[in-house]
């Protein structure tokens, strides 16, 4: 951690060398800010959190109602690819893209656990940046907060491209007029 609190990331450059082989170019390092992390949190929660009005899995429910039965069908795959991103309030329901913890401690787990990038990133957004859940904090103990960090950017990182095709798709119907509105309702 730096003087403004700010946590260090390592930015890996790729070189494409021909088409199926790359190289390492360069490393630079990047700051992770606690600050912003939480922010994000904050500005995005409306998507995962499930009494949100744009909840994600809501959204899309809502599309596939408006899109009628037979375009409903059709949108199944896309459901589906949300369903891998949000499930109730959890984000990374894929599962985790790294672990992290003490091997010699309890991580909440149990003993000889780590815990995944998906866990520690909920623990760390219930835990600390939207709640004070002492369960979620005390599996976090153990973690290393830049680990906690980096869990929450890279779930974050697949809510925010499964938002990019929500709403590509939303604008696609709305362009083709699929949307099936009951004017006297």
């Amino acid at each position: 951690r730096d003087a403004s609190g700010a946590i260090p990331v390592l930015e890996l450059q790729w070189e494409r060398i021909s088409d199926d082989d790359w190289r390492l170019a360069g490393v630079n390092q990047r700051t992770l800010n606690k600050r912003m992390v939480d922010s994000t949190i904050v500005e995005c929660r409306v998507f995962f959190a499930e009494n949100e009005d744009c909840y994600l899995p809501g959204v899309v429910s809502a599309l596939r109602t408006l899109v009628g039965p037979e375009l409903a069908l059709a949108r199944r795959p896309l459901k589906d690819h949300v369903a891998q991103v949000v499930t109730g309030s959890r984000i990374g329901a894929s599962g985790p893209v790294f672990h992290s913890g003490r091997l010699e401690m309890d991580n909440g787990l149990g003993p000889g656990v780590l815990l995944g990038s998906d866990l520690m990133a909920m623990d760390y957004i219930y835990g600390a940046a939207l709640h004070e859940d002492d369960e979620r904090l005390a599996r976090l103990d153990n973690v290393p907060l830049d680990s906690a960090l980096r869990s929450v950017v890279y779930h974050f990182n697949d809510l925010l491209h499964v938002i990019g095709n929500v709403r590509a798709q939303i604008e696609n119907d709305i362009t083709k007029g699929y949307f099936q509105l009951d004017a006297s309702a």
